[in-house]
C-alpha cells in the first residue's frame, strides 16, 4: 500500500549505496523506489572508493555499511570525506558498539544509524539533508 500523502520526487537525486548484502540493498532500493532518486550500487570498498574518486561521477548522498569487504565502511567514509567533504554519509550497521559509533563519526560520518532500519526514519534523514522536511511517519515503502 503506498502513502499517497507523502511525495518526494527526488529524480534530481543521486544515493550512492555502499552494501555488500544483496537482500540488505534490494530492502533500500524498494524503500527509495517511489522517491524515484537514481541509485548506484557498490558491493565493497575498493568499488565505492574508485566510484568516489572519479570527478565524473556526481552523487548526493551516501548510505554506507560498516562490514564491507576489501575497505571497511569506516575506511570508505574517512577517504570520502577527504575527497567530497560536502557529500552526507549515512552509516547503516548492525554493529551498536560505543566503539564502532566513535569510529564512524571521527571518520566523518554525518548520521550512524542502525540496523534494521525503519523506512520512516531513512526517508525523514534523507529528506533533512535534501532539505525537503516532511511528515513521514506514517511512510509506506509499498
Amino acid at each position: 500500500m503506498i502513502n499517497s500523502s507523502i511525495d518526494y520526487s527526488w529524480e534530481e537525486k543521486v544515493i550512492l549505496i555502499v552494501e555488500d548484502d544483496s537482500p540488505n540493498y534490494l530492502y533500500f532500493k524498494s524503500l527509495l523506489k517511489k522517491t524515484k532518486a537514481r541509485i548506484v550500487w557498490k558491493k565493497n570498498g575498493t568499488e565505492a572508493l574508485d566510484f568516489i574518486k572519479d570527478p565524473e561521477n556526481i552523487f548526493d548522498l551516501i548510505i554506507m555499511d560498516v562490514l564491507i569487504p576489501f575497505i571497511n565502511g569506516i575506511e570508505v567514509t574517512r577517504e570520502s570525506k577527504k575527497l567530497r567533504k560536502n557529500i552526507p554519509v549515512l552509516v547503516v550497521t548492525a554493529y551498536t558498539s560505543k566503539e564502532v559509533r566513535e569510529k564512524c563519526f571521527l571518520a566523518g560520518c554525518d548520521e550512524f544509524i542502525t540496523k534494521p532500519v525503519l523506512p520512516a526514519r531513512l526517508i525523514e534523514l534523507l529528506a533533512e539533508y535534501f532539505h525537503e522536511k516532511k511528515d513521514v511517519s506514517s511512510y509506506q515503502m509499498y
